[in-house]
């Protein structure tokens, strides 16, 4: 039975501008022998959030694909014998639910959820949380990962920057009321989600969320 998975890929950004094409088309290549690709983003040059082999950015390209599990780690397993991939990331893309799953016990101080991943997981090492920027207006549901990682305390650390670019430099508004931004920090602590508008402009909505998933 084939499976959706989502495949995040950081090539060398010391690649020249003239074979990224010819790289990412590649890439493709590694991902149609074991897959059907679905999806492909070139999301360009970006800064990476910590070092990776020595690297401070790099090439970013999403894929969204269908295959088997047993497929999926042919293709973990290929790309990180690729001289041009510094980091790749294959995540079984489950469906979204509205109520997301927050951990009960440390390290995070978020409690008081009912829910709990459904996943029949056994090694929990395999745990990444990702945080994520969603166009709530677009006619698909596209969104962005902006940072992955096993250490929840980092990816908060992240989204409290997040929180206050929204706020003080992109000039949108959370849809809930909040005093002041350390309020809203709490508030995605405990939902793990906010939205936001831009000013007075209900067609123009983001939201800002946390996601728990699993390393195949």
């Amino acid at each position: 039975m084939n499976n959706k998975f989502i495949a995040m890929i950081i090539l060398n950004p010391n690649i020249e501008v003239g074979k990224i094409d010819f790289i990412q088309s590649n890439i493709s290549a590694i991902f149609e022998q074991c897959s059907k690709i679905q999806k492909v983003w070139f999301l360009g040059k970006k800064k990476l959030d910590y070092k990776i082999k020595k690297y401070t950015e790099g090439y970013h390209l999403k894929f969204e694909i269908m295959t088997k599990d047993k497929k999926a780690k042919d293709i973990e397993r290929i790309l990180k014998n690729n001289k041009n991939v510094i980091f790749s990331i294959i995540i079984k893309d489950e469906q979204e639910r509205s109520n997301l799953p927050i951990i009960k016990k440390n390290p995070l101080p978020f409690n008081k959820v009912n829910q709990v991943n459904t996943l029949n997981i056994k090694n929990q090492d395999n745990k990444v949380y990702l945080l994520i920027s969603k166009n709530l207006k677009l006619p698909f549901a596209e969104s962005n990962i902006l940072v992955m990682s096993s250490d929840i305390n980092k990816i908060l650390e992240y989204a409290n920057k997040e929180l206050q670019s929204y706020i003080y430099v992109k000039g949108y508004r959370a849809l809930v009321a909040m005093k002041n931004i350390k309020d809203l920090e709490k508030e995605l602590k405990h939902k793990w989600k906010i939205e936001f508008v831009l000013g007075n402009n209900p067609n123009i909505g983001q939201e800002l969320l946390i996601q728990e998933k699993y390393l195949i």
